[in-house]
């Protein structure tokens, strides 16, 4: 017969009935009790980024977030897609009907051609096979083909592993180049916190947040929507390692959290003690928790840094103070953590 603590932990996780993940008006008092493993959902073996395979591989290595970038496709559905142009993790450009098709479009200045989302209803979209897919025969008869998700699927992975662990398994839901997608009458905003709403997650602890670099639609998702907002930034001049408080307090009236890479939170110039920077205590002080987003290898770590040296730079990422990490592998995270808050390793 299970336990009172595991019935209990299972009926939270089967009705995603999440603590407050990330602090609300008060971070100090509001933080988890460890910080958690975001998985950006790349590709994990045969299994392609942004496929049913990989999240559910990520779930098992021990992930406590789903992180999905979504953007509409002509008929308004929001699918997981973190580039408007298909060829990048699709196979559109070896299918012959779409052909006709492929454009060019002026993107951040420049000039790029090829297949974009907003063109594809959902059932061509759903007609292609993710970048990275095993050939059909190596499947095996009862293979599931690497389709796109949309939201409600990645909702779905996320409630199955939620049962299936019996931990709460949260979604950060990232919107793709909103301000492109309103002038075309495709705004994300609404069709994003209206998916909120029909899944249940349009309450302030929900196990649901909503990314963007984008402050403006931030604010806009706000109005629509109680779910967390996290603030993406980059660590140049003008972000996070040079924020003063009064930046900070500033990005507290659009956003919950913010997401920076770890060389904002740890000193890599220093890579045998790797000392904290004062990011966290000012973001928490702001009322802001703090995500690190590290870069896929071989980028991290960055010189003078070698390879071998990720789990420990996680680690101390995690010991600067983070509320969550997202790196991959996600075990190599799930270890890096523990490494650093031996609370954590009785999680995933």
């Amino acid at each position: 017969m299970p336990s009172p603590t595991l019935t209990r932990r299972r009926f939270a996780a089967l009705g995603l009935a999440a603590p407050a993940v990330w602090g609300l008006a008060d971070v100090a008092r509001a933080l988890p009790r460890v910080p958690l493993v975001i998985a950006s959902g790349v590709a994990v073996g045969d299994a392609p980024a942004r496929s049913r395979a990989a999240y559910e591989a990520a779930i098992r290595d021990g992930a406590d977030i789903l992180a999905v970038d979504f953007a509409p496709c002509k008929d308004g559905t929001l699918v997981a897609a973190g580039d408007r142009e298909l060829s990048t993790f699709t196979d559109v450009a070896t299918r012959a009907p779409f052909s006709d098709r492929r454009q060019t479009q002026f993107v951040d200045g420049k000039e790029r051609a090829g297949w974009f989302a907003e063109a594809f209803t959902l059932p061509e979209l759903k007609s292609l096979t993710l970048a990275g897919a095993p050939p059909p025969k190596r499947r095996g008869p009862q293979a599931e083909p690497a389709a796109i998700l949309t939201f409600d699927e990645v909702v779905a992975i996320a409630r199955a592993g939620s049962t299936r662990t019996a931990r709460v398994i949260g979604i950060q839901a990232g919107m793709v180049r909103p301000a492109y997608f309103a002038s075309l009458d495709l705004a994300v905003e609404p069709r994003l916190a209206a998916a909120i709403h029909a899944a249940g997650y349009d309450y302030a602890a929900a196990a649901m947040t909503v990314a963007s670099a984008d402050e403006a639609a931030l604010r806009t998702v706000g109005g629509l929507t109680r779910a967390r907002r996290i603030l993406r930034l980059d660590a140049d001049g003008q972000g996070p390692s040079g924020a003063d408080l009064g930046r900070l307090t500033a990005i507290r009236a659009v956003a919950e959290a913010i997401a920076v890479p770890p060389t904002a939170l740890v000193d890599l110039a220093t890579p045998k003690t790797l000392p904290a920077t004062e990011l966290v205590a000012r973001a928490h002080a702001a009322g802001l928790a703090v995500q690190a987003w590290a870069p896929a290898a071989p980028a991290f770590p960055p010189p003078p840094l070698r390879p071998g040296d990720a789990r420990r730079v996680l680690a101390a990422v995690y010991a600067a103070g983070a509320d969550a990490l997202a790196a991959e592998p996600v075990a190599l995270a799930v270890r890096a953590r523990a490494d650093a808050i031996p609370a954590a390793r009785d999680q995933g």
